[in-house]
């Protein structure tokens, strides 16, 4: 008989498992909204804007919440702010910086590659045992990767550079996941998230204020649709699922969590075809097939020993 602990544990994670599966939706479609949005506003304003609009959703979450804003000491600032310099900062001007030149069907591929180079930097920095299994599975994405960015016909051209730095989007948002994971046992994963986008906000608002083409008069005088775009891509993409992000991987552990990015490309492709015309061609559902294959390769693990003894038990 099973227990009925049992059945509430499993419960959770089935509705934590649907949560992480609208949070890869709401990704997948922000790739696309921002891609529609830099062709309407100044992309460092955009990036500004976005992150200003996500840090008042959290604020207002957290108050709704009868959360507290934590208190920090100088060293839990200085790695909160050297986090939100990678995960909020760095990744935003080159996420939309690379999406106005390159496809969204290319950036949502080769945001897929994002777990399986967290496992790979994990091995480099936390010591995790890097197998034959995760080498190749590296390998194979990267050929997923290369393969998207060749077959666009882009090669070396202005596409391809958008490419290269979405991919350089990617490497500073996985460096930043291994700030986090430090961070992580210091303090709540929520008032973190409220540290970051402040410090990577004023960053970005800083960055904006510098760009003469940040004042020009078509940025702020879009029609309505657009902005209605930017609040989806603002509150709900990147405010409220980042907190139900966070919650999943305070659950289920990263590496299961992380699972579920690889939805991430398949969300992107469909709503890139849907929304922006884009054509999802054979090269792309390969180069899908090595990202997600080597993704697999990546994140597999064997058996734990203590899983194994209980089940000798």
């Amino acid at each position: 008989m099973t227990s009925p602990t049992v059945d509430a544990s499993q419960d959770q994670n089935g509705l934590i498992y649907l949560q992480l599966m609208f949070v890869m939706a709401t990704w997948g479609l922000n790739i696309v909204s921002i891609k529609y949005l830099t062709q309407h506003m100044d992309i460092q304003a955009l990036a500004a804007v976005r992150i200003v609009i996500a840090f008042v959703t959290v604020t207002l979450i957290m108050k709704a919440r009868g959360s507290r804003i934590p208190k920090l000491g100088s060293a839990q600032l200085a790695w909160v702010a050297f986090a939100g310099f990678l995960v909020v900062y760095a990744h935003q001007v080159a996420l939309v910086s690379g999406l106005r030149v390159s496809s969204a069907a290319n950036g949502t591929l080769i945001m897929a590659t994002s777990p399986l180079l967290s496992a790979f930097l994990a091995a480099i920095f936390y010591r995790e045992k890097l197998t034959a299994t995760r080498i190749a599975g590296a390998l194979l994405g990267l050929l997923g990767v290369g393969m998207v960015v060749v077959g666009s016909g882009a090669q070396l051209g202005l596409t391809g550079w958008g490419d290269a730095v979405v991919f350089v989007a990617v490497l500073v948002f996985v460096f930043g996941g291994l700030v986090i994971q430090r961070m992580s046992r210091m303090m709540d994963p929520l008032g973190m998230l409220w540290y970051m986008y402040l410090a990577g906000g004023v960053m970005l608002v800083g960055h904006a204020a510098l760009t003469p083409s940040s004042y020009h008069a078509e940025t702020w005088q879009m029609a309505w649709w657009p902005w209605a775009v930017l609040m989806f891509s603002a509150v709900i993409a990147s405010g409220v699922s980042n907190i139900v992000w966070n919650a999943g991987i305070a659950r289920l552990g990263i590496s299961r969590a992380a699972l579920f990015v690889n939805w991430l490309p398949i969300f992107g492709l469909l709503f890139a075809a849907l929304f922006l015309d884009e054509h999802v061609t054979l090269t792309h559902v390969v180069g899908l097939g090595c990202v997600l294959g080597g993704t697999w390769l990546g994140l597999r693990r064997g058996a734990q020993p203590g899983r194994a003894a209980a089940a000798k038990a």
